[in-house]
């Protein structure tokens, strides 16, 4: 939730809040800045600087909660114990929240439980820390030097949440760490970042025979919805008929009837049909005007794409960005501010291994060709070498899953380039919480959920649709139709990832020609793809971004 740029610490008694540009500031001198700290504004959020005696301070961005005061944007603690009691607090928020520790001996910054729109930081050359919630802004401060594991743990579908990034010089402020920047007089600047112990997680319990877990996590997502400041006619709900976003969708209507916003990306084909009856019911719980966009219109890579164009992206934000951001768009020119998403209900739904095991279920299929060794046959002599290392350095299990928090730190910015933020209930600890302490059987296929949906009258095929909803269709077609020929044109080009020796040039070759001719095992050909253009277009210099940061200026242009 933060920019910031500190040539070295200082005392924060020394900030001070310039309207014009939204940041703090220290000002040696005229014309001379030793460091600025921006917060990132919204109606959602609310930042404050507490100052404490003896140089001491923090710098706060958290998320508002519904029905409390807005705070100054500066307070002064009377005494140490005045100055202890408000940072505990502020560290105990039940939302999301970053918050910065500055005195003349170090900078820390430490990140909240939820792991929201995490800060990616780094230290040039010269010893000076700059840090964003958006990788894309320190592309100037740092090489385009390459972390090796993590380029083999994106080509081998190995999500390990940790502090690396995909950039060596980059590191990640990860859930409940703390980073720590010192510098000495005359010296290059340190950055340390340390991990928290693991976060608690519950085991399932047995329900007593009266229990109702339906009404439970009903009256549950209701109370952690009105956790958030948020105004019920600048708010969207994603509405694409999964489990999910349904519940949440569901819940905004019964909380604030016909108020409420809806979109969604519609799928192709039978898929789409189905979708569109399917929200069409959904619909009629009572929301406000709908946003719709035709994913076949907006494919990945398309050639009139703004990827295909090598405008700057990072390769984890996803496959669908294009369309995303289209519909992000949508909302912001009709005033909405706000997201509720239902990211998080795949992972609280989830069977552990051995309860998979117990149901006769059975793991799912890797989704890449494995060779004699165990590994993708596409990776080069480099990425062979470097697999045993994809575990190491990794954060603790925290409170929320692995999947979530990767999720965070590749969407947020999307949405903060825009002026949104956005709002992911079912990551809540207490939803969390609640679905782990549930019996296998409520969680097995998403039943909770489900069973949610027929109380609720709605049909069978709203509550069990016959065809699978989801994208891979979407992405089978564009590698089809785009991905696969501009793959060998990289290749045909020098790529970067085979002449460092992550990938073999002869087997991912074979594998475009395979897909050319079966049209499957796309995930064999779309890592490398989003890699290595994503790559590219991280030594490019930048694009204009293709919608203003401000709703206001959004609007006028009629995006």
């Amino acid at each position: 939730m933060f920019r910031l740029s500190l040539h070295r610490p200082f005392d924060p008694a020394a900030l001070r809040w310039h309207p014009a540009d939204g940041s703090w500031r220290h000002d040696s001198e005229p014309g001379q800045c030793l460091g600025w700290i921006e917060p990132f504004t919204h109606p959602a959020l609310e930042h404050q600087l507490v100052l404490g005696p003896g140089g001491h301070g923090f710098i706060v961005n958290r998320e508002r909660r519904r029905g409390t005061a807005q705070v100054s944007r500066v307070h002064h603690a009377r005494d140490d114990t005045a100055y202890a009691r408000l940072r505990a607090q502020a560290t105990a928020r039940p939302l999301g929240f970053v918050l910065i520790d500055l005195d003349p001996a170090a900078v820390r910054i430490t990140a909240s439980a939820w792991g929201l729109a995490p800060v990616h930081l780094t230290t040039r050359p010269d010893g000076a820390l700059h840090g964003s919630w958006d990788l894309l802004d320190l592309l100037d401060a740092t090489t385009d030097r390459l972390n090796p594991v993590e380029v083999v743990r994106f080509l081998t579908y190995t999500p390990v949440y940790s502090c690396q990034t995909l950039l060596a010089d980059v590191q990640t402020v990860t859930e409940r760490a703390t980073a720590t920047f010192t510098r000495r007089p005359g010296g290059s600047g340190r950055l340390r970042i340390d991990y928290p112990g693991p976060g608690l997680h519950a085991l399932p319990r047995r329900l007593r025979q009266d229990a109702n877990p339906v009404a439970a996590f009903e009256d549950l997502l209701a109370h952690v919805i009105e956790q958030w400041e948020f105004t019920p006619e600048t708010a969207v709900a994603d509405l694409s008929g999964g489990m999910d976003s349904t519940n949440v969708a569901l819940t905004l209507a019964q909380l604030h009837p016909g108020r409420v916003t809806t979109g969604a990306m519609l799928l192709a084909g039978p898929y789409g049909q189905q979708q569109t009856r399917r929200r069409t019911q959904l619909r009629r719980a009572g929301f406000a005007s709908d946003h719709q966009l035709q994913m076949v219109d907006h494919l990945p890579f398309a050639p009139d794409g703004p990827r295909a164009h090598g405008h700057r992206f990072h390769p984890q934000e996803g496959p669908y960005a294009e369309a995303r951001n289209l519909l992000l768009d949508r909302y912001v020119a009709t005033g909405a501010r706000v997201v509720f998403t239902g990211l998080g209900g795949d992972e609280v739904m989830k069977l552990r291994t051995n309860e998979i095991t117990r149901t006769g279920g059975r793991r799912p299929e890797p989704p890449l060709r494995i060779g004699d060794h165990n590994e993708p046959v596409y990776l080069g002599s480099q990425g062979r070498r470097l697999l045993e290392a994809r575990y190491d350095n990794a954060a603790p299990v925290g409170p929320t899953l692995w999947s979530i928090l990767d999720a965070y730190a590749a969407l947020y910015p999307h949405y903060m380039r825009r002026g949104l933020w956005p709002i992911n209930p079912l990551a809540a600890p207490q939803i969390v919480r609640l679905a782990e302490s549930l019996p296998t059987y409520w969680r097995t296929k998403k039943r909770l959920f489900r069973e949610r949906l027929t109380r609720l009258g709605f049909s069978q095929e709203v509550v069990h649709p016959p065809l699978p909803e989801n994208f891979q269709h979407i992405l089978d077609l564009a590698m089809r139709r785009h991905g696969v020929t501009m793959l060998e044109s990289l290749l045909d080009d020098g790529s970067r990832l085979v002449a460092d020796g992550y990938l073999d040039e002869a087997e991912l070759r074979r594998a475009c020609r395979c897909f050319a001719v079966t049209g499957q095992r796309t995930y064999e050909v779309y890592r490398p793809l989003i890699l290595e253009a994503g790559l590219r277009s991280l030594s490019h210099p930048p694009r204009p971004r293709s919608a203003p940061a401000d709703p206001a200026a959004a609007q006028r242009a009629g995006t």
